[in-house]
């Protein structure tokens, strides 16, 4: 029962619920702009962390060691996080091209190997629909990155307002019975000392 008061707590199940209703509020409505800012954010990680081997390449006990490895990781990470926060539609279109053909070598694969196999014992037809929902899925992200990338967004945003909606709910019904259920516990502790 307290870890239950606990999750169900006022203050921290409508905190989940908010901050799922605004994310997911954010995704549905702008999705270009999240996947934008999801690139840039992951370029200035890269960059950061690129800035600080540089730094340490020059300074404390590297500096003494003159470790050109970290030296040359140092300004591969830079350049790298500065062309995902100068491009980053272009990386985000390159991520969905990859995995499209992966989805698409997948699903073909799966059935040429089912064709084959038809040949000495009989396959069920089921068998072919999640192959060929495989490969449908890896030509239409091959073929189209950026609607997809977009439509994962609005997908996941509309998932995160679905939980938000739920979360509400289930704060508020369960909050309420727990009440009642401790209103019924104090009545019966009242009649028992009576």
């Amino acid at each position: 029962m307290k870890t239950a008061n606990v999750f169900f707590d006022r203050s921290y199940g409508y905190a989940r619920a908010i901050i799922a209703l605004a994310g997911g509020l954010i995704l549905v409505i702008w999705p270009e702009a999240v996947k934008n800012s999801i690139m840039i954010i992951l370029g200035a990680l890269i960059l950061a962390v690129g800035l600080v081997s540089l730094i340490m390449s020059y300074t404390g006990k590297w500096k003494k060691e003159k470790v050109p490895l970290l030296l040359l990781n140092s300004i591969v990470d830079i350049a790298f996080g500065l062309v995902l926060i100068i491009f980053p539609d272009f990386f985000m279109s390159v991520i969905f091209f990859v995995f499209g053909l992966i989805l698409l070598i997948f699903g073909l694969g799966e059935i040429i190997n089912l064709f084959r196999t038809a040949k000495a014992v009989r396959v069920p037809w089921p068998l072919y629909l999640g192959p060929l929902i495989t490969l449908a899925l890896g030509v239409i992200m091959f073929f189209n990155p950026a609607w997809v990338s977009n439509a994962l967004f609005v997908i996941f945003g509309a998932a995160l307002l679905l939980y938000s909606v739920s979360e509400f709910a289930s704060t508020y019904v369960i909050r309420r019975r727990m009440k009642d259920i401790e209103v019924e516990i104090d009545e019966n502790i009242k009649q028992i000392e009576e």
